[in-house]
């Protein structure tokens, strides 16, 4: 084969190989972390107010925590959390940290006008503050010691960082020319040769203890919030304000880089290549902690509150022991693997059974009330019992197992008030500062005490714990909800117990069947990581249903090892319905209501619309024109005018035009003029065809109002068929109106003789002769005009 045949191929499998690496490490970080069996179990007070607590201190040894709140810096014991000592500022901290052996504390304090110093030293074996001092830039938040303990490097009051000789706090050395803006991060590498220096541009720099630069200095491509070497001094670790997470090789290029959005802080365990990030972001509040050598995520533990400040104890194998955090509120909240309490496990009677002896244990009765408030609170002992060995059914553990599609052990759990209160306080800045709980803020506690336990753990005690008589329990789910005690909870409530309920779901590997008997072997403990050390174990309460089975309950189940509790499950006995709790059945049933919103909605329907419907008495329309017959043998009078109300002029019925006094106006025939269609008879019996009739409107007034002018045309019998064409609009002489017409009095209608009316009504065929013209009631007709025109107008 060609030589360059296999220099190809050797180039192809190097290629190929530094992909595999880089898809490789960019997917490590994206492995699901495990829970780090942390979770909040205890806090700090500075006070009964509560106030700050933005800043935190470890001594290297791990048993003084410095916490500084308002204007007081308080000392704790890490294992008992007591006070041991409180120093007072009259000024605000910017900063402080202790020396390598723990026995100083540097602080940075805001200057004054009249005191120009920021940097004191206190003496933490004697709790007093040393008279050196020196004036820094009094914002700066990173202070920092060099290996021995005999430099203290921090920025200086004109920009350029500073390092200073112990204890004296004289000025050694200045390293300059390099950050022109505020410096954010300093720290010394572990032989104690070289320090690390950056600033919120992005600029980072190496300096030997002479001040000297180490080479040119290097810009990272976001604004620098932290940067450390790692502890075996390689490595160069950088983190930016939006998240880049950045290693390099000392000297050399980029290791390897992430994204850690919120990332706040880095921190390198001292025994061990771990690496932690503390993080706050609207996506997780907590603490992720890194094989350093392969860069993956091992753990996680997750917080409920602000994230201000992180401290941690250590065991000897690099795993953290106690983590301390301030949340901006009056406490530090500690969290731990598990809360044992004083005089667990020593000889003596033990009522509840929680392993601590009724002389030590402040709760005998199990029902997180104290002994000393059960008398005063009052119970429903038996007689001779007292409420410190009787508990309270609601504040004990609760355990109810469902029997169903699937197999739910729900397990709820009621928080002491001291620890509802402290979970409160650091819950209610976490979304809004503000002085309740807001419903946002219980979930984020919800999801942090879940997230934080072993769900494994969990689902295998409880496994182990149950017997069933038949059938076997599969795969199982844990789930976490907050019940009651804080949402909208005001700040300062010191009584409100918080209840969690933290729920297992098993689904079966071979099915159960009734009946079924179901033994519990022990009252199983919390888990690593789980809140529900904070919440008395012992005794329980035990309640047991299901789907169609018949319930049962323990109401009180004391822990003893001899103790077994064991129910039998049976179907419930359902005998055959009557046709009465069938009907009941069925007009209860879901699908019932929708039929009867439907009629509901049906009957309302029709109600409305009928309140809506116009009524048009027809038959009274009918009857008024029945009484109006006309007769004429002329074909001119078509075109007389009739007069339907007291204010008309005189009109002369004649054949010629009619002579009407109007505006120019009044010439105009509306166009959308629709007369209503009448019934009209005919003296001959025959029914005339209907013509359109066609109204005129005056706009002129009188004295008495306005004055309306209607022209009717006559019917006129016709014993053939007539076709119908567009009608003509007939023009008529008009006088326009000068000055207002005066009102003038009606001239009678001439009237036919009455004996021509008896004749006429005696002999009606005789009525129809073209001669003769028809007889019309004044009267009558004057009426029905005048109702016509109400009718329409």
């Amino acid at each position: 084969m060609h030589p360059l045949t296999n220099t190809g191929e050797d180039i192809l499998k190097t290629k190929f190989a530094s992909l595999l690496i880089i898809a490789t490490i960019a997917i490590l970080p994206l492995v699901h972390a495990a829970p780090s069996g942390l979770t909040y179990l205890d806090s700090t007070w500075s006070s009964t107010e509560g106030e700050g607590g933005e800043l935190i201190a470890l001594n290297p040894n791990g048993t003084i925590l410095a916490s500084y709140h308002g204007k007081d810096i308080i000392f704790y014991n890490t294992t008992t959390l007591e006070q041991i000592s409180k120093i007072t500022f009259d000024e605000d901290l910017a900063a402080m940290e202790f020396n390598p052996n723990g026995t100083l504390l540097a602080i940075n304090k805001r200057s004054t006008v009249s005191l120009k110093e920021s940097i004191k030293l206190i003496d933490v074996i004697n709790m007093q503050i040393l008279e050196s001092s020196v004036l820094v830039d009094d914002r700066f938040e990173d202070i920092s010691w060099s290996i021995d303990g005999k430099i203290l490097a921090s920025q200086g009051n004109d920009g350029d960082v500073e390092q200073y000789h112990i204890p004296s706090l004289n000025l050694k050395n200045s390293l300059t020319q390099i950050h022109v803006v505020d410096v954010t991060c300093i720290d010394y590498r572990s032989d104690g040769q070289y320090i690390l220096t950056g600033d919120e541009s992005g600029r980072w720099a190496v300096w030997n203890l002479q001040a000297e630069l180490q080479s040119s200095y290097k810009t990272f491509s976001e604004g620098l919030i932290d940067c450390h070497f790692s502890p075996d001094g390689n490595d160069i670790v950088l983190l930016g304000d939006n998240g880049k997470l950045t290693s390099r090789i000392f000297g050399a290029g980029e290791k390897f880089s992430d994204n850690v959005s919120g990332g706040k802080d880095i921190m390198f365990s001292s025994v061990s290549n771990r690496m932690h990030i503390s993080v706050d972001s609207d996506d997780f509040r907590g603490l992720l902690s890194y094989d350093y050598n392969s860069f993956t995520e091992l753990t996680k533990t997750t917080f409920f509150h602000n994230v201000e400040d992180v401290a941690f104890t250590e065991k000897n194998n690099g795993r953290i022991n106690s983590l301390f955090v301030a949340g901006g509120t009056g406490e530090i909240a500690v969290y731990l693997r598990e809360l044992v309490p004083e005089g667990f496990n020593q000889p003596g009677v033990d009522l509840d059974g929680d392993l601590v002896p009724d002389d030590i244990d402040p709760d005998d009765d199990g029902d997180g009330i104290i002994d000393n408030w059960d008398d005063d609170i009052g119970c429903d002992a038996p007689e001779g019992v007292p409420c410190s060995q009787w508990p309270d059914l609601s504040k004990i553990r609760n355990i109810e197992i469902y029997v169903g599609q699937d197999f739910v052990v729900s397990d709820k759990l009621t928080l002491p008030t001291e620890d509802s209160s402290h979970i409160r306080n650091l819950s209610r800045s976490a979304v809004a500062k503000d002085n309740s709980i807001s419903f946002n803020e219980v979930n984020l506690f919800r999801d942090a005490i879940c997230q934080n336990m072993d769900h494994d753990d969990i689902i295998e005690k409880w496994r182990e714990s149950i017997l069933l008589s038949n059938g076997k329990l599969g795969e199982g789910v844990v789930t976490c909800s907050v019940i009651d005690g804080m949402e909208l909870v005001r700040d300062g409530d010191s009584t409100t117990q918080i209840t969690i309920l933290i729920t297992t779901t098993f689904s079966y590997s071979s099915q159960v069947n009734l009946p079924l008997e179901i033994s519990l072997t022990e009252q199983p403990l919390p888990t690593d990581g789980s809140i529900a050390w904070l919440a008395p174990a012992h005794p329980v309460y035990l309640k047991f249903g299901g789907d169609g089975v018949e319930e049962n309950e323990i109401p009180l189940w004391w822990n003893d090892e001899d103790n077994i509790a064991t129910v039998t499950i049976n179907q419930v006995s359902v005998k055959n319905p009557g046709f009465i709790e069938k009907l009941v059945e069925w007009a209860i049933h879901p699908l019932a209501f929708i039929l009867y919103t439907f009629m509901v909605i049906s009957l309302a329907t029709v109600v409305v619309r009928r309140s809506n419907r116009i009524d048009f008495e027809l038959d009274e329309i009918n009857e008024l024109d029945d009484d109006i017959e006309t007769k004429s043998d002329d074909p001119d009078e078509d075109n007389e005018q009739d007069i339907g109300d007291e204010y008309y002029d005189d009109i002369e019925q004649e054949d010629h035009d009619d002579e009407v006094v109007v505006t120019e106006e009044d010439n105009e025939i509306p166009e959308n003029s629709n007369p209503r269609p009448r019934k009209m008879y005919t003296t001959t019996g025959q029914k005339s065809p209907l013509v359109k009739k066609k109204r005129i409107h005056s706009s002129n007034l009188n004295r008495d109002g306005p004055i309306t002018k209607t022209k009717r045309k006559r019917l006129v019998a016709s014993p053939e068929p007539v076709e119908y064409s567009s009608p003509k609009i007939k023009t008529r002489k008009v006088k326009m109106a000068k000055k207002e017409p005066e009102i003038k009095k009606r001239k009678p209608v001439k009237r036919k003789s009455k004996n021509k009316i008896d004749k006429i009504s005696k002999d009606p065929e005789k009525s129809t002769s073209n001669s003769e013209k028809k007889l019309i009631d004044e009267d009558l007709l004057q009426e029905n005009l005048m109702n016509e025109f109400v009718d329409k107008d």
